[in-house]
């Protein structure tokens, strides 16, 4: 969220992770109190962009999911509807849109408070989510998804506020579960909270083969402006393994680059 003049979503991009630029705020906060985790993804047929993210109040009692769309990544988005899904409560979300079908799904902090992470599928239009929603029985913020030789992985932290926790990463063969546990994926935290920082998405980098990044979030104990991200590679071996190595310094090297086809 920009703290600025106006308060909203704001907007960065970039063309290799490392140098970005202010693109400004895409959303306006207006009269929502609580505005948290914005997660855009694009609907290819109707050309737009959806945002998703955590509607709440002050208090955070209203716990709902809020969905706004654009027809520019810079916004501006506009807010359509915001609710709890299928009666749940909602705070932290994940987004994540299977490559393979283009369906998406949202993966959400549910219920009082944050007692599991529910899976929920949305609507072909992004736009509204469906019937389609389990308890995947996983704890319980924070959580990103990931897609690997047909297995899926969920990041998850705990529930401690502000302050950093160990991370737990789980697997499925169907993203509506069930989900196995695995313990904490980042190797060699010494601090055991997740290098500092708490998942806030899983993006896959394009043009690498099977480059998967971390973006995580190092509130500095207060989740103002002073937060920062922590951004490192994923490496998923071959036991299926999830695994967060700390790195003070990486670029894309680190990923093997994809063949392009030639032209035909």
């Amino acid at each position: 969220e920009h703290y600025g003049t106006p308060r909203g979503a704001a907007c960065y991009s970039s063309t290799d992770l490392y140098n970005w630029k202010n693109e400004g705020v895409v959303m306006e906060k207006g009269t929502i109190e609580t505005f948290e985790r914005p997660k855009v993804i694009y609907d290819e047929i109707n050309r737009k962009y959806v945002m998703w993210f955590h509607y709440d109040g002050n208090g955070y009692t209203l716990a709902e999911l809020g969905v706004a769309v654009s027809d520019n990544p810079r916004g501006p988005f506009i807010l359509k509807d915001h609710y709890r899904p299928n009666g749940h409560e909602s705070r932290d979300i994940g987004l994540y849109v299977d490559p393979e079908t283009r369906t998406a799904y949202i993966g959400y902090a549910a219920d009082h408070t944050n007692r599991t992470v529910r899976m929920v599928e949305l609507s072909a239009d992004y736009m509204r989510t469906t019937s389609n929603d389990v308890d995947i029985q996983a704890h319980c913020e924070g959580p990103g998804i990931l897609k690997k030789n047909g297995v899926f992985y969920l990041l998850t932290s705990q529930c401690s506020g502000w302050t950093p926790n160990p991370g737990t990463f789980y697997t499925a063969s169907n993203i509506m579960g069930p989900f196995a546990s695995h313990g904490s994926p980042f190797i060699g935290d010494a601090g055991n909270n997740s290098y500092n920082s708490q998942p806030c998405y899983i993006f896959k980098i394009p043009g690498y083969k099977d480059a998967y990044l971390y973006m995580g979030d190092r509130w500095n104990g207060s989740g103002r402006s002073a937060s920062q991200y922590v951004f490192l590679p994923i490496t998923i071996t071959a036991d299926s393994t999830m695994e967060i190595h700390w790195y003070k310094e990486w670029d894309l090297s680190f990923f093997t680059p994809e063949r392009k086809r030639p032209a035909r």
